[in-house]
């Protein structure tokens, strides 16, 4: 049962319109040279410790499901808040466009840009980026478990973090044009 839970991926249907919404209405403003191959659809309604973030390939409808951390000031189990303000280590919902990958920090990484004004336009500014690290993984989240704190993953300063045995096929699927769309519902839409 547990091992069912913590394989098992899902994003809303209202993220995914909501997703594709945004994104037509971004490529219908700014004529892009070449259609996006891929969207990833946060859904941050879910708890951490599910595949929240699924990747659609444009072309052929294919999802992958992902882990992806929240920020530590946007919740535990679940992210409730967010901000786009520097220095809030809360994440930010809205459309992003990935831009180049590069390796920083924390190894192979995309660079992001806020699309929104209202809700990411400083995305940039706060280093919001997608990397990886090892507190997104099984073997953190039955950490947690078995010292009380539930079953999540790590939370990271603002940005999109995915474990280290994904980092590869996210930014292969997602680099160099690709979009992410972070989505909450209404209630856990609060913004700082």
């Amino acid at each position: 049962m547990i091992a069912l839970l913590l394989d098992s991926g899902y994003v809303s249907v209202e993220a995914t319109k909501e997703a594709f919404a945004a994104m037509r209405e971004y490529l219908r403003r700014n004529h892009a040279s070449a259609p996006p191959r891929a969207l990833a659809v946060i859904d941050y309604s879910q708890p951490s410790y599910v595949k929240r973030m699924a990747i659609i390939d444009l072309k052929t409808g294919r999802q992958s499901f992902y882990r992806v951390a929240h920020g530590k000031n946007s919740g535990e189990l679940f992210a409730r808040r967010f901000s786009d303000v520097p220095e809030s280590n809360m994440s930010s919902l809205g459309l992003f466009r990935v831009g180049k990958r590069y390796s920083g920090d924390h190894g192979l990484a995309l660079r992001l840009d806020g699309l929104d004004s209202l809700r990411n336009g400083n995305a940039a500014k706060r280093d919001i980026v997608l990397h990886k690290a090892g507190y997104v993984s099984i073997p953190f989240i039955l950490l947690n478990i078995v010292t009380g704190y539930g079953p999540m993953i790590g939370r990271s300063n603002g940005c999109f973090v995915v474990s280290k045995s994904d980092i590869v096929e996210v930014v292969e699927k997602l680099a160099d044009g690709g979009f992410i769309y972070a989505w909450a519902t209404p209630d856990d839409n609060s913004r700082k």
